[in-house]
């Protein structure tokens, strides 16, 4: 029975990772070296664990996609597709944008190194990665809000060290 049940666990647990998801996002990125905030929009698409895409429709043609090890790219004209398997800051981007939309923030936490604190707000989970150390690349702070219920995130926002600042928010969130 034990053993069962081991194995009913996790089917569930791979079933609830597996899960597809649909929603609509906006983007805001603030870049400080400029001082200008450029806005985006499109579709979000959750595949499985490790495959996604966002497409958008403003400026309409760009496109962000992960399929496995591969990270390509359309974002303002420039082109890219990159293995992971042979680029380690990528690879470590990748990995952290994928635990933090999965719900493996923990992970995304011990991969960069990073102290967290976790706070209920309303119906949902707030999560805060605040890396101990600088690095030349990467992100310095990483807050997620979940909605509790599902813990899926509704607004993601990545603080570079270059002072960078990119807010992703979920709406009209559907899960198939």
């Amino acid at each position: 029975m034990k053993k069962l049940l081991t194995i009913v666990i996790a089917m569930l647990t791979f079933a609830a990772s597996a899960q597809k998801v649909e929603a609509r996002f906006t983007e805001s990125k603030f870049i400080k070296a400029t001082g200008k905030t450029l806005e985006a929009e499109g579709t979000f698409k959750l595949y499985s664990a490790d495959k996604m895409e966002m497409t958008y429709t403003q400026p309409a043609g760009d496109y962000f996609k992960i399929d496995g090890k591969t990270l390509s790219m359309n974002l303002r004209g420039k082109k890219s597709a990159v293995d992971t398997e042979k680029n380690a800051t990528v690879r470590i981007q990748r990995n952290t944008l994928m635990n933090c939309i999965n719900g493996k923030w923990e992970q995304a936490a011990t991969d960069n190194n990073a102290e967290t604190s976790v706070v209920e707000k309303g119906g949902n989970k707030v999560v805060t990665l605040s890396v101990k150390k600088a690095a030349p690349r990467g992100y310095s702070k990483i807050t997620i809000t979940y909605c509790k219920s599902d813990n899926f995130p509704v607004e993601l926002v990545f603080e570079e060290f270059n002072g960078t600042v990119t807010t992703y928010k979920m709406a009209n969130i559907v899960k198939k």
